[in-house]
């Protein structure tokens, strides 16, 4: 039986902790997003991608635009996953759903997206492998 579970809800830790979603309008990707990217990545090389990573690990996920997803894992460790054509309606204000059969995220999951601020679903889309940004020692 598949279960569905909340990746995140602004406001709301759960067992992720932290979460946000990074200021965007439309799609677009303001200059402070990109630049919290590159903190979160900075001093990281990325790494053979792959599958699944476990839900439990993730402590923060940030939406870059409407195109980029970050799961940080730890200050040493950050997975990028950058779905095919992109998350539709992913904004802040909006949770990010995912509908998975186990404790993991996998390329291929679905992911969904609820705007609560109007209570309408939002778009959906399908997980791509996830790249590993590891802290370069």
């Amino acid at each position: 039986m598949r279960k569905w579970i909340i990746a995140s809800l602004i406001g709301a830790g759960l067992a992720l902790g932290a979460t946000a979603a990074i200021g965007q309008a439309g799609g677009q990707v303001f200059p402070r997003d990109l630049k919290l990217m590159d903190r979160w990545l900075a001093g990281k090389a990325p790494g053979e991608p792959v599958d699944c990573i476990q839900h439990r690990q993730i402590q923060a996920t940030y939406y870059v635009g409407d195109k980029t997803i970050l799961y940080r894992v730890s200050k040493n460790l950050v997975y990028r996953n950058d779905p095919v054509g992109g998350c539709p309606g992913l904004h802040s204000g909006s949770a990010l759903i995912s509908q998975t059969s186990m404790s993991q995220l996998c390329r291929g999951d679905i992911q969904f997206v609820k705007d609560f601020g109007i209570n309408v679903p939002g778009g959906s889309w399908a997980l791509n492998p996830f790249v590993p940004y590891r802290t370069v020692r």
